[in-house]
């Protein structure tokens, strides 16, 4: 069966979908079990997806797989990590979490580095902000403490923040490659003019 093209345009987009029910979950989860479960489920189905995405596209950086099993790997850790770290209440599990966005993070800074995709600057500070997450995460744990409330931690937002620039820099690259600008279809093709 053929792959969508429908699917690898618009998946990156699945990122902004995560963000903001991911916070609205981690905000009301101290005050609103229910809810904060329910949007976190939705969040999930979104990570997922945009986790996807990134996979295909390290996976085109780096054919080995090196980069892109670790990426998935800590990606699907941290959202059941982070389900339990809601459902519990608990910053105990905020610091394993914080590790595995982390990886998330500094594997994909690696790959794109690698493959010489980003701006070795850009990659730097790509692995900056996952040592940042994974010393908040530390941080968080040992003082039980939280950004908001009892659910929100400081590490999951700088997580998704991460995941919002991510999710723009994936989204752009695909809608350039579907959407050519009018000169640049002009210059593809120099003996052919439009009528």
């Amino acid at each position: 069966m053929p792959r969508s093209p429908f699917l690898r345009t618009y998946a990156p987009l699945l990122g902004f979908v995560y963000v903001p029910l991911g916070v609205l979950a981690l905000a009301l989860g101290t005050d609103h079990k229910q809810l904060a479960i329910t949007l976190f489920t939705g969040a999930t189905f979104a990570f997922l997806w945009f986790l996807g995405s990134l996979h295909a596209r390290i996976m085109r950086y780096d054919p080995d797989g090196f980069f892109a099993s670790i990426v998935v790997l800590g990606g699907a850790s941290l959202i059941a990590i982070q389900a339990a770290a809601l459902g519990t209440r608990s910053a105990e599990f905020i610091a394993p979490a914080a590790a595995c966005g982390a990886t998330v993070i500094i594997g994909s800074s690696l790959a794109a580095i690698g493959a010489r995709k980003v701006r070795p600057v850009i990659g730097r500070l790509g692995i900056a902000g996952g040592v940042a997450v994974f010393l908040l995460g530390i941080c968080e744990a040992a003082a039980d403490w939280t950004f908001v409330g009892s659910t929100f931690w400081a590490s999951s937002l700088g997580f998704m923040i991460w995941v919002l620039v991510t999710a723009t820099y994936l989204s752009w690259g695909e809608f350039a490659r579907k959407v050519p600008s009018a000169a640049g279809a002009e210059r593809a093709r120099p003996g052919l003019r439009a009528g």
